[in-house]
């Protein structure tokens, strides 16, 4: 289960609970909440822990794969490849809950096309046909994590709604107080969200890529 896998980073990590806690500025009872299976680590937290100690995320939820990313580079050739393991589905139409599951498949990036750390992608499967023809369903897409909506604007990123995922191109109005949500597929209609909408609205990361699945 997830706790014992973390607690399995712990002893790699020659770190206890409240170093880690600290390390992390996370309060030392969420984590033990999280050892104890009793709730499930929050996308804040995946992220903190992946950039900070290089935490392979997919294999901390699922067991698969390797539980540093360095352990996921492979040499072929006179290149290097970041292994990705494909474990969750994005929504490309209304948003849904991203749904972690056995991977199914893995995706060799060559790290030259990933700038920065490694731990900042993440390889999602393409669930829907709302951003046709540029990302089809079934298509793998690779995310880079992303916080800052600026570094956003007219890209194609991973969005949270509400406690839900999807996948659509973004554009910032407003000075940042409108955010158009856009599929691709003229059938389905673009999301606006401001201020009026009460809805709580987080940046997951930017899409640098699409594999089409054949």
């Amino acid at each position: 289960m997830l706790g014992e896998r973390l607690q399995q980073i712990l002893r790699k990590l020659e770190l206890n609970q409240t170093g880690l806690a600290k390390s992390l500025n996370i309060s030392n009872v969420v984590i033990n909440r999280y050892i104890k299976n009793k709730t499930t680590p929050d996308y804040n937290f995946l992220n903190k822990l992946a950039a900070g100690f290089n935490v392979n995320i997919n294999w901390l939820l699922t067991g698969e794969g390797a539980p540093f990313y360095s352990e996921q580079v492979r040499n072929i050739g006179d290149k290097q490849y970041l292994e990705l393991p494909v474990v969750a589905a994005v929504s490309c139409g209304s948003p849904a809950e991203i749904l972690a599951a056995e991977p199914e498949d893995y995706l060799l990036v060559d790290t030259h096309s990933l700038p920065g750390d490694f731990s900042d992608y993440f390889a999602f499967s393409a669930s829907g046909d709302s951003m046709d023809p540029f990302i089809s369903h079934g298509d793998i897409v690779v995310v880079k994590h992303e916080e800052e909506w600026e570094r956003a604007d007219n890209r194609i990123c991973v969005i949270k709604i509400d406690g839900e995922v999807t996948l659509k191109k973004i554009t910032i109005f407003s000075e940042g107080r409108e955010i158009l949500l856009s599929p691709f597929n003229k059938e389905y209609s673009p999301i606006l969200i401001n201020e009026d909408s009460c809805q709580d609205v987080y940046l997951i990361g930017v899409a640098i890529m699409a594999v089409r699945s054949l």
